[in-house]
């Protein structure tokens, strides 16, 4: 695939037609697999990873679900398409370094991504948009019993056996993508993330572990996958996320009664910002946006469906931006492109 073909690849999450989409961004079902005949990806040399990635490869283009499917050999990507597809949430970062047998398989919804070669051998990953983690739970189950033939690693009492501990057992994250501006700004974010780390859960950033969290975007996900079923751990954070977006939506009804012209002057003052401004760096940019999608949700600034949305705060990211571009950019030029390209897109919401 080239830069052009990555950067128009369509991604289904962004549509975001599941439930809650005001607040839950996006659904993610990812499932780690070994292949029993071969030591974990840490422990191979570079001719064992090959042989996996070869031996992956006749097992997916055989898939019906993933005929159509591109595969792609990340060293064969510049790394500025790499970091594309990490921004797209397509890849991980780590894997995004490159490596001998490393490749991903794309189907043409932008619906599944297939690491091979990561952490584990496979990580098969289903990601929608909104509240909708029973609908990819249905993809991801399908696509791994096409998989099996390749003959997981697995033990009865264990369950699915992984190089890192935490993913022994059902080998599942299920997480969800929350949009929470109002609740960060009440400064209730602290208290959401020790009770999900009492129920089993766990709040990361917007792109996962070890990462900050912008534009009041987190992820919140099960934090074991061990003793507990596939079923049952979807059930635990689709509650979970349900009850945010409860939070989420009186925190901005309450922040509105409390504050109100404040708070509508700060909403009004991002949406100029993004509509006017000649520099924007991406952390400026999706703090804003992230206002401006509450004053929208709230019925104070102009309308900002959830797609639209979605895309902006996939299009502002740098790796985007520079491949918009079509070359390499300075940061300065980045945010000079980025505040071009917030302008126009505002300026024609503003005349809808």
């Amino acid at each position: 695939m080239t830069l052009e073909e990555i950067v128009k690849y369509p991604l289904e999450w962004t549509k975001g037609k599941g439930e809650r989409s005001d607040v839950a961004i996006s659904s993610r079902i990812r499932l780690a697999r070994n292949i029993a005949a071969y030591r974990f990806p840490v422990r191979c040399d570079a001719g064992e990873l090959k042989e996996i990635a070869d031996a992956i490869s006749k097992v997916l283009t055989a898939s019906p679900m993933l005929k159509r499917s591109k595969y792609v050999a990340i060293d064969d990507l510049s790394p500025l398409a790499r970091q594309v597809l990490v921004e797209d949430h397509l890849i991980s970062p780590e894997f995004a370094k490159g490596g001998a047998g490393r490749m991903v398989a794309l189907d043409e919804r932008g619906l599944v991504s297939i690491m091979v070669n990561e952490e584990e051998h496979l990580r098969i990953q289903v990601i929608m948009g909104g509240l909708n983690l029973q609908e990819v739970w249905r993809i991801a189950q399908a696509i791994d019993e096409e998989l099996e033939a390749l003959g997981y690693a697995f033990d009865e009492r264990l369950g699915f056996l992984t190089s890192c501990p935490t993913n022994v057992g059902t080998g599942m994250r299920a997480s969800v993508m929350v949009h929470i501006p109002a609740l960060e700004q009440m400064r209730s974010c602290g208290s959401l993330i020790r009770e999900c780390n009492r129920l089993g859960l766990t709040v990361r950033g917007t792109y996962g572990e070890g990462t900050e969290a912008e534009g009041a975007l987190y992820q919140i996900s099960n934090q074991v996958t061990l003793g507990l079923s596939e079923e049952e751990l979807i059930e635990k954070v689709s509650s979970v996320v349900a009850q945010v977006a409860d939070q989420e939506e009186a925190a901005r009804q309450e922040l509105l009664r409390r504050q109100g012209i404040k708070l509508e002057d700060e909403m009004w003052r991002s949406w100029g910002a993004l509509r006017y401004a000649r520099l924007v760096s991406s952390r400026e940019a999706l703090k804003h946006l992230s206002l401006v999608k509450m004053g929208s949700d709230l019925g104070i600034t102009p309308h900002l469906d959830v797609e639209e949305w979605n895309s902006l705060i996939l299009n502002i990211q740098p790796a985007h931006v520079e491949a918009f571009a079509g070359r390499a950019l300075s940061p300065e030029e980045r945010d000079v492109a980025r505040g071009n390209f917030l302008r126009g897109r505002l300026k024609m919401i503003n005349e809808e």
